[in-house]
């Protein structure tokens, strides 16, 4: 499954994004995708709780937007989260 390949890009950008930006903690993330993705909000969520516990939990809201972008590719739209020290 693709798919799969799409869920680990996402979710080591927005470890990336989150580390250069110093968020600690992930409240609200909105992700764009090709309208053929099977990628959405539930798959997308429960992959980043297991790869990046510690910055996205019951806590976080995850948007999925459809858009007619590349297939395979995600466009990380914002994160809204708590920054630390």
């Amino acid at each position: 499954m693709h798919d799969t390949i799409l869920l680990s890009k996402i979710s080591e950008s927005i470890k990336e994004a989150c580390t250069d930006n110093i968020i600690k903690k992930v409240n609200t993330l909105t992700i764009v995708v090709n309208h053929k993705s099977h990628v959405n909000e539930n798959n997308l969520y429960e992959h980043l709780k297991d790869m990046n516990a510690d910055l996205i939990g019951i806590w976080t809201k995850v948007n999925i937007e459809k858009e007619d972008i590349q297939d395979q590719t995600a466009i990380l739209k914002s994160i809204q989260g708590e920054q630390g020290e």
